[in-house]
């Protein structure tokens, strides 16, 4: 469909739709009026952040159109939110860096006479460097508190036209603007920049007047998105040879070699076997570490894949079948055909393996694979069965040749469950497959806490509620602790001892947690969630400060498993490299000031025996003891 044969009508149309439905239509269709609606809704945006970062009008609409261009080529390929306003502040923002970055290159190698400052010029490099400040601290926002501060004050919107685009009701919106200026604010202040709330608005709202997007930009960008994604070489005029280089030097970075490498780990049967993703980003660094970085998290394609947000129901594994040794129970469900589940014992009538809903879903159908990928030891004889309420359960389909399916009609259940009659073999549980309204979401991060109660099988009914709580936290652990090429445990051994040396330890990947500790205090199970941590660091070596290392471990703890359960360091006694509670305190300081990726690559570092104390002056361009000093700072307000 052509811009120029689009009648009113239709464009009316296209206003009404979310950003997620109008990339669709594009997508789909190739509808350059769907393209064109998301440019007019979001253009003024980008091409404001554009000039705020550079001084040449032409180097800000290189980037406007390289940003709209990347968006358009992965239209298909991310799953976005209804509306896409955060990415794209945040790929154009750090677009226009890594252009004002290649031009002070420029510039640095040139030989040029040293002019002073005529006019304003001055003026306007002291507000350039006070939007860069605001940019940084807007991005660091967390989403639903940006996404309406950028709407209303970036882009003008009403409470209403932003609660319409969120999916929330205004009264959200107007909670959250508030939130999102007071957090804006108190983040301003500590980079001693201190505005009243007339201040900051104005501030938000400032180059307004000169980002209205020409009309023949718009036209131009939108023709050249099509022309691009179908292949067309582009038509002369529609983006400068500036702007293009800018995004063909992007995409095959973020875009073809994670398609690739995902293709390929999809073919090995690694995806469902728990592969680490993060690495890819190293081989984007070695070719150019400012653009491999120059996409938003949400537009990454190997991280969508690996972590993308969707709404669904989680389940848990619940069996009366032992575990046949790394055969994990959560391989059943994983999304990966050629990981199994399999049981140490041979079943009898009497046995089971349920998946249990954390909430009633709309199943419209459920069918199991049985056996290994060479059809040895499928299930021969058996039912599948569901159940409304998890106690009773009512038979689906039967097993014939490994396989059962069967058609739920859209009713509302909370479990399925294989029962097998007796087998003359293990059972082997290739893969469930269930279509639901809502999803029930796959074990991405697979993991199985194996319970030894020998020595205290009073602690049976504790030791297995924690194991499925630590089952549930451990993808946010493992999402934590990534590393290139490191792949984190499977299996993890939990044992209870009345003999135990401490509280809780790890020793040789296993937990080992005391019994006595654990029956007076059965709620610290973020005691054995700080031990789990310590499972997947398993750093080698003996170059690692075990402040740090035991203060990662207190950081996903006490901020990202039970935020909240501890009270601010004493500014009177705390050090960072103190109690490991203390540094937990430090590192979500940094992550909330600096670097929300802090945390993950200091263990990569760690992880590499790369740490040296140099690291932090490369990720905060401050030195430890200036980031120990201004915390502490932070701590006397």
């Amino acid at each position: 469909m052509l811009l120029n044969q689009t009648d009113a009508a239709s464009a009316s149309v296209t206003e009404e739709l979310s950003d997620r439905e109008l990339l669709q239509r594009f997508e789909v269709e190739r509808d350059e009026a769907a393209f064109a609606a998301v440019i007019r809704r979001h253009g003024p945006m980008v091409l404001r952040v554009g000039q705020r970062v550079l001084d040449r009008r032409e180097d800000a609409e290189d980037v406007f159109q390289a940003t709209f261009l990347v968006l358009a080529k992965k239209a298909g390929t991310v799953t976005w939110r209804e509306s896409i306003g955060t990415w794209l502040h945040e790929a154009a923002q750090r677009l226009a860096r890594e252009v004002r970055r290649n031009r002070a290159r420029r510039q640095a190698r040139e030989a040029r006479r040293e002019t002073s400052p005529e006019g304003d010029a001055l003026a306007e490099v002291t507000s350039r460097e006070l939007l860069t400040i605001l940019d940084d601290e807007m991005a660091s926002l967390p989403e639903d508190l940006r996404a309406p501060l950028l709407l209303c004050c970036l882009e003008g919107m009403s409470s209403d036209e932003a609660a319409n685009q969120l999916g929330c009701s205004p009264s959200t919106v107007k909670r959250r603007l508030r939130q999102a200026r007071e957090l804006l604010q108190a983040r301003l202040a500590r980079r001693g920049v201190a505005l009243s709330v007339t201040a900051l608005a104005t501030l938000l709202a400032l180059g307004t007047a000169t980002a209205k997007v020409p009309a023949a930009l718009v036209t131009a960008t939108t023709r050249a998105a099509t022309q691009f994604v179908s292949g067309i070489p582009l038509a002369s005029g529609l983006v400068s040879t500036a702007g293009l280089a800018l995004t063909r030097h992007l995409l095959p970075i973020i875009g073809i070699k994670a398609k690739i490498l995902v293709g390929l780990l999809v073919m090995g049967g690694l995806i469902g076997a728990g592969a680490t993703f993060y690495g890819f980003g190293k081989d984007a660094d070695a070719e150019s570490p400012a653009i491999a970085a120059a996409l938003p998290e949400e537009g990454r394609d190997v991280r969508e894949v690996a972590r993308v947000a969707k709404p669904s129901v989680l389940a848990t594994v619940e069996t009366t079948l032992r575990t046949s040794g790394p055969q994990i129970r959560q391989y059943a469900f994983d999304g990966n055909p050629l990981s199994c589940y399999a049981s140490a014992n041979n079943p009898s009538a009497a046995d089971h393996f349920t998946l249990l809903f954390d909430k009633p879903v709309a199943v419209k159908s459920v069918g199991v694979q049985t056996g290994y990928p060479n059809d040895s030891w499928i299930l021969t004889a058996g039912q599948l069965e569901v159940s409304a309420d998890g106690v009773v359960f009512e038979p689906l389909a039967g097993f014939k040749g490994g396989l059962a399916r069967g058609n739920a009609g859209g009713r509302k259940l909370v479990a399925v469950r294989v029962h097998p009659e007796a087998q003359t073999h293990p059972l082997v549980i290739r893969e469930f497959t269930i279509d639901s309204d809502l999803p029930v979401a796959v074990f991405r991060q697979p993991v199985e806490f194996a319970v030894d109660v020998t020595a205290a099988p009073e602690m049976a009914a504790w030791a297995n509620r924690t194991a499925q709580t630590c089952e549930r936290a451990y993808p946010m652990i493992c999402d934590e602790l990534a590393a290139e090429g490191f792949r984190p445990p499977s299996l993890i051994p939990f044992v209870i001892r009345r003999d135990a040396s401490g509280l809780v330890g790890v020793s040789g990947g296993r937990i080992i947690a005391s019994s006595g500790y654990f029956e007076a205090n059965p709620h610290d199970v973020g005691a054995v969630v700080y031990a789990t941590s310590h499972v997947v660091q398993a750093y080698r070596g003996k170059s690692r400060p075990g402040w740090l290392v035991n203060g990662i471990a207190d950081y996903i703890r006490f901020f990202k498993f039970e935020p909240g359960a501890i009270e601010p360091p004493n500014p009177l006694t705390a050090r960072y490299d103190g109690d490991s509670r203390e540094t937990a305190a430090f590192l979500a300081y940094l992550v909330a000031t600096y670097d929300s990726s802090l945390v993950r690559r200091l263990n990569e570092a760690l992880r590499n025996g790369q740490y040296t104390d140099d690291i932090w002056v490369s990720l905060t361009k401050k030195s430890l003891r200036e980031l120990g000093d201004e915390w502490h700072r932070s701590l006397r307000r």
